[in-house]
């Protein structure tokens, strides 16, 4: 049996390598044997091998490098042939109380390292954010043989993006700038995580400069990191190099334009290959305007494809030159981000880029739309391309219509969603995310590297996000108490849930709505208890457990009171704003909980710059609330408005969950309406009265025109607020021996100054018949809310072809789509379909919204399509129109993407009772999480999430 332990004083093993090894591999053990002490608190040697491998040993070495590595493996029956020629794969075996870990190349080595990290519980984070792993007295393994598998995908890594003010403040404060003692740090988060790309830094950073020197890239090099530039900076060269290069006096020239100036920036392409063309690159080629914009923004597109066609003939030869006369040998990259696309594709005018021969062996970069929605895939005739395929994604961006930079707001489900359906349309070479400052995008990242190393396994269904959640969790926290980790993973599930619902810069006061369907309050309550559990888990691990606060703090208590109290603010302020517009003074108390949110959301911030010693310093300063444009300017905390009571005794009174309110004065009488005992799993209901007065109205409360004892009303107060509620709770056995199934609430006072109060509640408990199949929707009131999952039937032969259920996926339950995800259905021929009962009250027209996620179109043909069938009758639905468009001030889509979702509505003809509505696919990309029934001629409430679930017959 291999054990490590500390005997003596001093380790019981020692890992030994070959004196040639590499040297950033050397360095990657050092950083193991470290995590070696943090577990059994003793840290082993590193030794040369000089003769045959010791007992208590660990051998690491690299295949092609290390001349003891043919040894070991003769001596320990290790097949070299498993691994040779295969990339970044390793073999790790146990035999007696020696571990052999041998790679096939450097990266092999450097995961079958970490390999051993991770089997003694030390967290990919353990040092980004001090994720300090349980103690031990020892660590065993039994004798076993692992060979690990070829990663998924061929490079993985992520992108340090929009990193003013906190990435940069944090470089400069804990290591005086963007340098190698920095980046030592990223890289090592990098290679933990098995990645084994970086696009650095660049807003104002020159990552071959900043080093000092070239002590970046050195480094980088040393330990195996694949470094890239972003989509607008070619051959090794920042962007921010030839700000400080150019001038009239220049060898570069003084203008970013191939045209006018073209040996300048030719110039400076070739000493970007020559400096940096040395070292492990995935090189950036074509080219985009000076700080991220478009190449020549008067110009045709011809003239701009013609461009960046002289642009590769050019780079390609430099390339040729400077790096390697076999081309194909050399990684490169084409991004077809934003205006470039077009270049790619062309028109009807112009041939695209497509089928250039400068770009074989051209690795073509698609990308999402810059919030998580992928833009085009390749097609079929693409998928031949030599050089394969990209994906760019974001979980950070800054930009149009609302960037999102602060605390990590994306969840999980999504990334599953989308990345699994680029890697099945072929996109498998390059995966790159854009984290923005890393930190609190964590999670996100591990996941997306995670998936992009070992697809398989994560892609399916079998392996739920939760499931991962709950995992990282205990990975990260091993010390924590059972009831914690479920506490955190509860936190870490339901905020980002929360926050995906709409980005937090981009939440503003009337986003969710104050009183329909109670939406506001439900988000608060959910808010509050995340908010409420990470206080506690707070203070419990602040008191009790300090090795792991760090990481808890900056993984889970930062980004999840963070986000939920900005949540929590807008909603405030959004109540406070609803009550002030009714005049009652409850609209003052949310007044106080929205200058609370403030005070929360200066400390957090202030407090996150001294957590660990100010380890995560300045990471918390990009602003994050009430944005009224894509950027920060002009951001603001919500207004809010205090409400001076009037001289009379007055209220408001409204049944829960709608906005018609009425003040009950005698001259001005409104009735009105409570229907939610139609619904038959409904067990009370609510009605509340806002004080608008000085003084309290003393209410009576009588049934009328009541037939038996099957209502029950019961009175609470709020004195904070200022309000009181009647609540009403229903007898259903009474009630079924009753005929008449009304009756009606009368609410009476005085006024104070001799007039009266009176408001009349109309109650109507006649629930509807459920002579129906299960799982009918019937309705109960004037629409039908259907979550997408519960369809009754899936019209397919066998799974491989049908509707999956995607757990927890947007805005309310869930999702469905369709199977195998690149299928498309021309008219809907052999489609699956998901099947839904509804029962109507009356017949007629009726609309039906669709609940989309605001997929795009696939391909260049703009076409997004889906079939509703309504009784056997098919409707052609067209999400999008042929000039959608994606970008800036682009709509529809500039509105779908903040509200995250896309309602596309279909009108059909219904009758009274049941109906059939099926759902067919037609284009890849149509993810269905909610459909709403009503009246084509009514309008439903407004509403941000839309109408909750209605009634469904479930048989017992």
């Amino acid at each position: 049996m291999f054990k490590i332990s500390a005997e003596g004083g001093k380790s019981s093993v020692t890992f030994y390598c070959d004196k040639d090894e590499f040297s950033g591999v050397k360095k990657i053990a050092g950083k193991v044997c470290s995590d070696v002490k943090k577990v059994v608190d003793i840290q082993p040697e590193i030794k040369n091998l000089d003769s045959e491998l010791p007992d208590f040993s660990v051998f690491f070495g690299t295949i092609g490098q290390s001349k003891a590595v043919e040894t070991v493996a003769s001596q320990h029956n290790i097949d070299l042939n498993k691994l040779s020629g295969k990339r970044e794969v390793y073999v790790f075996k146990t035999a007696g109380t020696k571990l052999i870990i041998i790679g096939s190349e450097k990266r092999g080595t450097i995961y079958g390292l970490f390999h051993l990290s991770e089997l003694m519980g030390v967290s990919p984070l353990v040092d980004w954010c001090d994720i300090m792993p349980a103690k031990n007295e020892s660590f065993e393994l039994e004798d076993f043989e692992y060979i690990s598998h070829q990663p998924s995908v061929r490079f993985r890594g992520f992108f340090i993006n929009d990193e003013w003010p906190a990435f940069g403040n944090w470089a400069k404060h804990n290591f005086g700038g963007f340098n190698a003692d920095m980046y030592s740090h990223v890289f090592e988060l990098l290679l933990r995580m098995k990645g084994n790309y970086l696009w650095p830094a660049m807003w104002s950073a020159r990552f071959s400069d900043d080093g000092p020197g070239l002590a970046n890239a050195e480094l980088a090099d040393e330990l195996g990191v694949v470094m890239g530039t972003s989509h607008h900076e070619p051959c090794c060269r920042a962007g921010e190099e030839y700000k400080y290069l150019r001038g009239p006096d220049s060898i570069y020239g003084d203008a970013w334009n191939f045209r006018s100036n073209p040996h300048g920036i030719t110039k400076f392409w070739e000493d970007g290959l020559k400096r940096s063309g040395k070292f492990e690159n995935v090189i950036t080629v074509g080219m985009r305007g000076e700080a991220d914009t478009a190449i020549m923004k008067d110009a045709t597109l011809a003239d701009n494809i013609e461009l960046l066609r002289d642009v590769l003939k050019t780079q390609n030869n430099l390339i040729k030159k400077y790096v390697n006369p076999d081309i194909s040998k050399v990684p490169r990259m084409l991004a077809l981000y934003k205006e470039v696309e077009p270049y790619f594709y062309g028109d009807k005018h112009s041939k695209g880029l497509m089928g250039e021969p400068e770009l074989d062996g051209v690795t073509l970069m698609l990308c999402d739309d810059n919030h998580g929605n992928l833009r085009t895939v390749p097609t079929e005739k693409m998928k031949n391309h030599v050089g394969g395929y990209g994906m760019y994604y974001h979980v950070d961006y800054h930009g149009w219509p609302y960037s999102f930079e602060w605390a990590n707001t994306t969840q999980l489900p999504k990334i599953k969603e989308q990345m699994c359906a680029a890697y099945e349309f072929g996109i498998r070479d390059l995966w790159i995310v854009n984290v923005g400052d890393i930190m609190t995008d964590e999670l996100p990242l591990n996941y997306f590297l995670d998936l992009a190393y070992n697809y398989d396994v994560l892609s399916s269904d079998e392996s739920p996000v939760s499931e991962y959640i709950l995992n990282w969790v205990c990975r990260q926290f091993p010390t924590l108490s059972d009831n914690q980790k479920n506490d955190v993973n509860t936190i870490l599930n339901e905020y980002t849930k929360l926050a995906h619902m709409r980005r937090t810069e981009c939440i503003h006061p009337d986003t969710f709505h104050p009183v329909n369907f109670c939406e506001s309050d439900k988000i608060l309550a959910r808010a509050e208890k995340v908010c409420e559990l990470a206080e506690n888990l707070k203070n419990q691990i602040e008191k009790d457990n300090k090795i792991e606060f760090p990481g808890f703090y900056s993984q889970v208590y930062f980004p999840a009171v963070g986000t939920m109290n900005i949540l929590r603010m807008q909603l405030y302020s959004g109540k406070n704003n609803w009550f002030a517009s009714k005049g009652a003074v409850a609209a003052n108390w949310y007044a106080k909980k929205v200058k609370e949110c403030y005070e929360i959301d200066k400390k957090l911030v202030d407090e996150f710059d001294i957590v660990d010693g100010g380890k995560f310093y300045g990471m918390g300063w990009s602003e994050h609330f009430g944005f009224q444009n894509w950027s920060e300017a002009e951001n603001r905390y919500p207004v809010y408005s205090y409400v001076e009571p009037t001289r009379k005794k007055r209220i408001d009174v409204w049944v829960d969950g709608h906005d018609f309110t009425t003040s009950g004065q005698d001259w001005t009488v409104r009735d009105i309406y409570l229907d939610d005992f139609k619904n038959p799993a409904c067990k009370t209901a609510k009605i509340n009265i806002a004080n608008c007065g000085s003084e309290n109205a003393e209410l009576t409360y009588t049934f009328k025109d009541i037939s038996g004892d099957w209502l029950k009303i019961d009175i609470e107060k709020d004195d904070e607020k200022q309000m009181e509620f009647a609540v009403l709770s229903i007898n259903r056995q009474a009630l079924s021996k009753v005929d008449v199934k009304k009756a009606c609430l009368a609410i009476k006072g005085d006024d104070g100054h001799g007039g009266g109060i009176i408001v009349n509640v109309h109650i109507d408990a006649e629930t509807p018949s459920e002579n129906y199949p299960e799982g009918t929707f019937v309705q109960t009131t004037s629409y039908i809310s259907i979550e997408a999952e519960h369809f009754v039937a899936d019209g397919s032969n066998n799974f491989a072809k049908s509707f999956h259920i995607l757990p927890d996926y947007g805005k309310t339950l869930s999702a469905i789509k369709a199977y195998p995800v690149t299928a498309s259905y021309p008219n809907g021929k052999n489609a699956p379909y998901a099947e839904y009962r509804f029962a109507l009250e009356d017949d007629g027209i009726k609309a039906f919204d669709f609940f989309l996620n605001p997929s795009n179109p696939a391909y260049k043909d703009n076409k997004l399509q889906f079939i509703a069938e309504v009784n056997g009758v098919k409707i052609l639905k067209d999400v999008v129109d042929k000039n959608f468009k994606i970008g800036d001030d682009s709509f529809p889509w500039g509105e779908d993407i903040p509200n995250n979702i896309r309602i596309s509505s279909v009108y059909a003809d219904c009758k009274k009772g049941l109906n059939i509505l099926r759902i067919y696919p037609v284009t890849p990309n149509i993810v269905l999480e909610k459909i709403v029934i009503h009246d084509a001629n009514t309008k439903m409430p407004k509403s941000y999430l839309g109408a909750p679930e209605t009634y469904r017959i479930k048989r017992k």
